[in-house]
């Protein structure tokens, strides 16, 4: 039997990256699987066709009331989410003081506040059948910090605090809840990177990192791996961590 027969599994940010990742394998092993993303209808669309998605409504999760519309919206077309992946994020550089105080600004709307909105529009169902897991997406940025991402790094930071207090509130009521800290993943947020001018800067990060495979960049199916495990019962003993999932890259930070 899939491990995920009978559930429903609303992904934020699942068209692309770590999230398009998580969602595929959802439904390669039997969820039904809603989107929620910023994207663009097509691309929406095109999941649902490809047949990995059975609803998708595009809003900005910055903002409470779409957010609230959007998830009654999948709830009625897939069903109320027994799982939760707080996935969607922005990033770019912002070097203080240089950095525009908006580009702060919108770090923290999309990724710490959209998370919250998101989680409390699912919230009431899973309380209802007193079950339900929710993964927030942290970062080790937000564990360690790196210079020039201040608005992320305190972004993510939140993220992991805020799965480790919903989880000391909602723990008792059934809902299993934790945060995974991806390292450097090859997906779109991280294509800037992924350039000739930042071949140096990676290799100096490689220098001291202890992947066994010497690769600066994970997969993103690696980290859906981590994800649905801790979406799933065979993780009933973790509840409340922030888990690096990072090839030990902050072993040495």
């Amino acid at each position: 039997m899939s491990r995920f027969a009978g559930q429903v599994a609303l992904v934020t940010g699942g068209t692309s990256g770590i999230g398009r990742a998580v969602a595929q394998g959802f439904s390669q092993e039997g969820a039904r699987v809603a989107i929620l993303s910023d994207a663009p209808q097509g691309d929406i669309d095109a999941a649902i066709a490809e047949g990995w998605a059975v609803a998708g409504v595009r809003a900005d999760i910055a903002d409470a009331k779409a957010v609230a519309q959007a998830v009654a919206a999948l709830a009625e077309r897939a069903g109320a989410a027994t799982i939760l992946i707080n996935n969607a994020a922005i990033w770019r550089p912002n070097p203080v003081p240089d950095s525009p105080v908006a580009d702060f600004d919108r770090h923290i709307d999309v990724n710490l506040k959209g998370s919250f909105y998101v989680t409390q529009a699912v919230l009431p169902a899973m309380i209802a059948a007193a079950a339900g897991a929710i993964v927030f997406v942290g970062s080790v940025s937000g564990t360690a910090g790196r210079a020039g991402d201040s608005a992320y790094s305190a972004s993510k930071a939140g993220v992991a605090m805020l799965a480790r207090t919903l989880a000391a509130e909602q723990g008792p009521k059934g809902i299993r809840i934790n945060c995974v800290c991806p390292g450097a993943v090859a997906t779109p947020l991280t294509a800037a990177l992924r350039t000739p001018e930042g071949e140096g800067a990676i290799a100096a990060l490689m220098d001291g990192h202890p992947s066994p495979r010497r690769r600066f960049f994970m997969e993103p199916a690696q980290l859906a791996d981590v994800i649905l495990y801790l979406a799933s019962p065979q993780s009933s003993a973790i509840h409340g961590a922030v888990i690096a999932a990072d090839e030990g890259l902050t072993a040495t930070m």
